[in-house]
This record gives C-alpha cells, structure tokens and sequence, in this order.
C-alpha cells in the first residue's frame, strides 16, 4: 500500500465487497448510494441494517465521500448527504423538497463558515477534516449550546486529533458559554449544576510535542474520521485496561458508529496501522469470561471441573490443562492488545483529548459560525 502524505487518504486500496473488487477512489466518486455498496438498509441504502432507520445511523464512514465534495465547496452533494440521513426521520412539517432545501442551506452554512475566526493557524487538511467532521456531526446536532450535554465533543476531539489549532477568543467564547448556561439555570434545575468557567479553562488545541505521540498521530492522519475516532475510541479503553484484550467491534463507542461506521472495515484499517496487535494474555482474556463460559469450556476440552470450584480456580485449570486450545480461541476471537512500541503514545494520547474536550465543547456551542 501506498506511503500516504500528510493529510491524505490512501484511495487506492482495494476493498473487498462480495464476489467484485474495488479502489476507495472508485467508491469516493460514486453517488450516495454507490459508496454505501449495498451494506446499507433495504429501504433506506444509505442507513444502518442493525439500527432502527428513525435513528438515522449511517451505514458506513461516508467521510471519504465527503471529503472530496467539501473540498470542491460542493453545497450540494453535501446537503444530499443530510438529507440522505435524516430522510428517515426529517423532522416535522414540510415537504420533501422544503427538506432537501432545508440540508442543502445547513450544508452551505458549514461550508462557509469562517472556522479561523477562532481556530487559526490550522493547516488546509486540518479545517478540511474539521468541515467534514461538522457535517458528519449535523445530522443529529445543533450547533447552539445545547450540544454541550451530549458527547459531540468526544467525537470531534478523536476526529481531527492528529492537527493542531490556535484558539483565538477565549474569553468570549467562555463568556457566551457561562451567559447560557446562566441563563438556562434559571429555567431547568439540570443547568444548575453547571459551574462556570473561566478562561483559561480552554486548553490549547495543539498535541504535546513528543516523537511517540507524533509517530501514533501520523498513523491515525492515514484513517478516514470514522476510522480515526474508532482507533481513539480502542486506544483510550486498552491504555485504562492493558491487561483485558478486548475485541476492536466491542471497542467502538454508540457516539462513533452514531456518526457512520463499517466497523468490519474500520477494524481491518486499524489492524493496518500496527496500532494494535493480536492478544497474547490469556489470564486478562479469560478475566471477561463468566463462570458459565469457563465451565462449558473446559467440558467442551474433556476437563470435568467440580461444582465447587470458584471462577478464579476454574481459569487456572482451563490455563493449565487447555493452553494451547485457549490461544486457538483466542487467535480466532479478534481479540488484540495495544502495541508495545505505541504505549506511550496511546497514554499521551489519552490525556491529551481528555484535557481538549472542554475546548471543543465550547467552540461547537458558540464559536463555530454555522446557522444550525
């Protein structure tokens, strides 16, 4: 595979749907439905099969496909994006084209949206992924400070981690931030616990300048966003709980698929970057199996444990007597562990978009530009 620059997504790899073959680049400049192939729900192509179609879960990472219309400042396409989403469940009054009409503005407003007022300094790939991240992000937000109470900030920390911003206008923008959320306490109790903030609140948004952060950020610059903030989503969890090897599906938050997510896909993408590596613990692997599983386990292995036996002990036998039945499973569960040479970063990682999260739920309630 390609060395992708900086920035870039790799398009010309080959991705494997049914009996055809193709290129990302071939997907990327199909319409909608053709990037989706045929994944998508029957009467809803673009949507999740395993979600209901009101929810409005897009079946893939369609951050490819709009990266390519953002950076023609293609409206248009972008707007068909939202509509394409949310056709499900549009909202109430209207026809479908006062709809169409509806996305198709929020879309320009995005697109036109003067991202450096607060955010300067960014390079051109870095306010290109923050538009398309706005976008994957409309279909079920508001940019008011509403969306402060859910976990768009999350989302968008993981999404555009790999570039750094200056933010300008702190203090205004915390000054907007505690007027609303003073102005809401006098009229919900739940804004009541709602401190305010001071300025210097707003950490930078720049990453730690540390070569093992960078090297771990060059790789998550290769992903697409879904990818990317799935790669965050299991990095954060393994660095809490190195000893516990989890599977790469079962490490992908609601709030990321939410956005659109292939996690098949988005697991081959991660296990690409050498980020993560197949598991080898099996004491931390069998810690997530229940009494039951262990015991059906070791019969299934010839093993007849006795009924007294206690969970920890039955472990210790299904070690001993079946280790090398034990590895087969677990080679064959997915399951995988952080890399040792990516530790560090991942832990500077961690703390890095957990410090930012602040930053950017107050820059989506109040300083992103968009009429939402």
């Amino acid at each position: 595979m390609p060395k992708p620059t900086p920035g870039s997504l790799v398009t010309t790899q080959t991705l494997d749907f049914g009996s055809s073959t193709i290129t990302l680049a071939d997907r990327v400049a199909a319409d909608l439905p053709g990037f989706a192939d045929g994944i998508g729900h029957p009467d809803y192509p673009c949507l999740s099969r395993a979600h209901n179609p009101s929810s409005c879960v897009p079946c893939v990472d369609f951050s490819p496909w709009l990266r390519e219309r953002v950076r023609r400042n293609d409206a248009d396409s972008a707007g068909e994006y939202l509509w394409r989403i949310r056709q499900a469940n549009p909202g109430v009054g209207g026809s479908e084209e006062d709809f169409r009409r509806r996305y198709r503005v929020l879309a320009a407003s995005v697109l036109e949206a003067q991202l450096g007022l607060h955010l300067r300094d960014g390079s051109e790939e870095g306010y290109l992924d923050l538009r398309v991240a706005l976008i994957l992000l409309a279909v079920h937000e508001g940019f008011s400070g509403f969306i402060m109470t859910g976990e768009a900030a999350d989302f968008l920390a993981a999404a555009v981690c790999p570039h750094a911003f200056t933010l300008e206008g702190a203090e205004l923008l915390v000054g907007l931030r505690n007027e609303f959320v003073h102005r809401m306490a006098s009229e919900m109790s739940y804004w009541s616990t709602w401190p305010p903030l001071a300025a210097d609140a707003l950490l930078p948004i720049v990453p730690p300048d540390n070569p093992d952060l960078a090297g771990l950020l060059a790789l998550l610059l290769s992903l697409p966003l879904g990818a990317r903030a799935h790669a965050a989503d299991v990095l954060r969890h393994l660095v809490a709980d190195p000893t516990t090897p989890r599977t790469l599906a079962s490490l992908s938050r609601y709030e990321t698929r939410k956005r659109g997510l292939d996690v098949t896909e988005s697991t081959r993408l991660i296990m690409d970057t050498g980020l993560v590596v197949p598991a080898t613990e099996l004491q931390g692997w069998l810690s997530g199996w229940t009494r039951r599983d262990l015991l059906g386990f070791l019969a299934h292995c010839g093993v007849r444990p006795r009924n007294s036996w206690s969970k920890e002990r039955l472990a210790e036998v299904a070690e001993v007597e079946c280790a090398d039945f034990l590895r087969q499973r677990m080679s064959e569960s997915g399951v995988v562990e952080l890399s040792p040479k990516h530790i560090q970063g991942a832990r500077l990682l961690r703390q890095y978009l957990d410090g930012v999260k602040e930053t950017w739920r107050v820059w989506l309630g109040f300083g992103t530009g968009v009429s939402s």
